[in-house]
Order: C-alpha cells, then structure tokens, then sequence
C-alpha cells in the first residue's frame, strides 16, 4: 500500500514546486508514495495575530483545519502550518512530520515525541541567505545606505546627512567576530574573507580546528567582543544564550563597533543595546530580529527613531533558493524513509528511542 502523504503548500513554495523537488530527489521511492497537496490559507482572520497557540509560534493557517484534513495521513508535511496535539488526536496513522524550517517552532515537537512521531527539519537550509543578508546589513550600515536612500526620497540628504556622513568605514582589513560558528556563521566567515577581513569565532561547541579552516581565530566571548569591529550573532535561542549580549557584554566593545543580529531578538538585552546606541558607546547596530515582532506594528519601538541603526522586519531567512532547496532535502529524507533507511534530519531520534 501506497504511503499517503498530504503536503501543506504556501505562498512562498507552491504545491508544483513541491512536486518538482520529490520527482527531482526520491528517484524511484516516489511512485511509492500518495501525495495530496492542499494550499495553505494564510490570512483565515481568525488566527491573525496569535502569537502563540498550544506550544507552537510562527505560523500561519487555522490549526483546527490543519488537524482534520491530516486525518488519514501517514505522513504530513508543512512549512508554515501549525501542527499541534490537535493533529495527534485525530491523525492516528500518523508517523512522521517534516517540517521545511530550521527551527520548526510550528510544530509541536513534544507532543509528536509522546506519541512516537517522526520529525524531520531542514537544518542549514537558509545558511547562505542568511549569511548573504548579514553581509548586506553591515554595508547598509556601515555605509549608510538605508538612511541615504530615505534622505534622498524625502529632499533631507544635505542636512540629515552631516549627522551620519562624518564615519563611513570600509571592511577590509576590519576585524569581525561570529557569535555561533555553525552552518551560518561559517558561511558568513567565507564571506567576510571575501572583503579580506580578519575572522575571530566564539562557539563552544566547535573544535578550534574547524574554525582555523575557515581562516578564522577561536576565542572567548569576551576578546571577540572587545577585539571585533562588526559583531555579529548566529547562536539559537536557548535559556542559555537569553540576554547574553547584555549592558556587561555591549560595555566590552569598542566605541566604533557595529553589532549585528540576524538570528532572534531575545539573544540581545534591547534595553542595554537602546542605551549603547543613545550615548554613541557603539557607532552602530543592524537587527533583522526583535523580541516584539513584526517591528513595523510598534510604531512606539524606540528603535525605529535612532540615527545609528539599520533595521528590517526578520527578512534574512526567505529567498527562493532556500525554500526550494529545503523541498529537496525533505524529499531525500522521505526515500530513504521509504527505503528503511535512517533519515538525515531526524529532530527527536532519541525520543523515539
């Protein structure tokens, strides 16, 4: 008997880009498989704005449908969909969830563990655009071209620029120091060695080799801080690195240093970090990520108002490449799951043990 598989399809991967990439990667593994696809309704007005909903974030689409249509699914496969204990209750040949996120905080991992459920991830799947993104938010910084661009649409350029023109530094030769040296912090090195700038990583969890093959220097958090020009954070979220850029951690660099976060807002002390940038302790600092988002719904964030930031509303992730690349790395899973072999990305492997 055929493996039923129902496929969540979005706004940002189609249903005929998900077919492509499991006829382009399960080889002969997909004529073993039914795949039903169901497009994904974004803006059902009775979820918008729930931050939060039985142990899962960040997604979008009504979990009680969700639930009903994963019925008779062995396999059930989303992106943005919310997949709650909802899902468990009714789907009772349920075996395996894959999730085209890194991170997948719209599934509710847990509660698959209880059940014996499967999960799969696509770690890494964003690595370049990410590290693309961040090299961009350091220029737009650095060279001001965020606040030059707005300067000029609304005829300010020759008076607003005396306040931030007078310190436009190049990259090469500066120093910038990789908070998480994993799948995006080293493709961040491979760049920044690309605008020869020198490299020092803090990762606990990364042998010191690793590091010097990507040219750089492993150090502790405190001389990357106080030795770094361009700083720029690449950890996961975990209690452990809540708050560890704090007032102590933003006190330790220099005075002309930038500080960059693409990974979660929650890592930076925004109170400490407002302060820094307020009394010119740092030159400046670019986030794509906040503890409160969307940014652009706050329009009394106390960021939005300063002269030294660049900001973006948690836009370093998304490119059309990395989504479809994800696809492809779910559907390589799914044959060798098929084949009964191990699959690569298996969140809770241990759980299920």
């Amino acid at each position: 008997m055929a493996l039923k598989v129902l496929v969540f399809a979005d706004k940002f991967l189609s249903k005929e880009q998900w077919k492509m990439a499991f006829k382009e990667k399960m080889g002969e593994e997909y004529k073993k498989a039914e795949f039903t696809f169901y497009d994904l309704e974004e803006d059902d007005p009775l979820w918008i704005g729930r931050p939060s909903y039985k142990g899962v974030k960040e997604f979008f689409g009504n979990p009680l449908e969700i639930a009903k249509k994963a019925e008779k699914f062995d396999v059930l496969i989303v992106q943005f969909a919310p997949v709650t204990e909802d899902v468990y209750e009714v789907a009772k040949n349920l075996k395996l969830v894959a999730c085209n996120r890194s991170t997948p905080v719209n599934v509710d991992v847990e509660g698959a563990n209880k059940k014996k459920i499967l999960v799969i991830n696509t770690p890494g799947r964003n690595a370049d655009s990410v590290a693309d993104f961040t090299m961009g938010l350091i220029l737009c910084e650095v060279r001001h071209i965020a606040r030059a661009f707005e300067a000029v649409r609304n005829g300010t350029y020759l008076e607003s620029s005396k306040r931030w023109r007078k310190s436009i530094p190049e990259l090469k030769g500066k120093t910038i120091g990789i908070v998480g040296f994993g799948k995006i912090g080293t493709k961040v090195a491979e760049r920044a060695i690309g605008f020869s700038m020198k490299i020092l990583a803090y990762d606990p969890f990364v042998p010191e080799e690793k590091i010097r093959q990507y040219g750089g220097e492993k150090v502790s958090l405190d001389d990357l801080l106080s030795k770094s020009d361009f700083v720029t954070i690449h950890m996961r979220l975990t209690p452990q690195t809540t708050k560890m850029i704090g007032k102590r951690e933003i006190s330790l660099m220099k005075k002309t240093a930038f500080l960059i976060n693409t990974a979660r807002g929650e890592i930076i002390d925004e109170d400490a970090l407002y302060e820094a940038l307020v009394n010119n302790k740092i030159a400046g600092a670019a986030l794509d990520v906040f503890i409160k988002e969307p940014i652009y719904s706050d329009p009394n964030n106390k960021f939005l108002h300063l002269d030294n930031i660049t900001f973006t509303p948690h836009l370093a992730g998304p490119s059309d490449d990395m989504f479809y690349r994800g696809a492809c790395m779910i559907a390589e899973d799914l044959a060798r799951f098929l084949r009964g072999e191990e699959m690569e990305n298996i969140m809770n492997k241990d759980a299920i043990k």
